[in-house]
């Protein structure tokens, strides 16, 4: 499999956030297939490399990137690092989240809900908070934010 390096994301930069394996990984390929640099988010700096190598050697343009979403300066120095490696953003894919174990919910603790909460739903307004500005600047972008579907369906314990 190579890049397409004619797609229709030539020229564009797109920034994953959970990229260091499963949907993340695949969509960082994704964006790379067509064309785009792809700037790889993750805390995982072996699953960045990982993500990376494989974009790499389908002749893909990429840049790996440590980054916990839960940390203000992670994001924004993640997206500095992405615009000086690239010159501008275009997409982001913000897909970096975790699931608990399951539980009922007077048995979760309240630590690990607020590192839920912090990673599915804070993570995801930092980084749109500090992308829009950068997308803006080109003229805008696109934004995904992916989350589970456990918040569309419950679960009978």
């Amino acid at each position: 499999m190579t890049a397409n390096q004619n797609g229709s994301f030539a020229g564009k930069v797109a920034f994953v956030t959970g990229a260091a394996n499963g949907i993340g990984r695949a969509a960082a390929l994704a964006f790379a297939r067509q064309g785009a640099s792809v700037v790889v988010a993750d805390v995982s700096e072996q699953g960045n490399q990982e993500t990376t190598h494989m974009i790499e050697e389908s002749g893909g343009r990429t840049l790996a990137v440590r980054c916990d979403v839960t940390r203000v300066e992670d994001v924004k120095a993640a997206l500095d690092k992405a615009v000086e490696a690239f010159g501008r953003l275009d997409f982001a894919f913000n897909n970096a989240g975790v699931e608990q174990a399951k539980a009922a919910l007077a048995d979760i603790k309240e630590q690990e809900w607020d590192r839920i909460v912090a990673i599915n739903l804070r993570g995801v307004f930092l980084c749109m908070k500090y992308e829009i500005p950068l997308m803006l600047k080109h003229g805008g972008g696109a934004i995904v934010n992916t989350s589970s579907g456990a918040g569309v369906k419950g679960f009978a314990d």
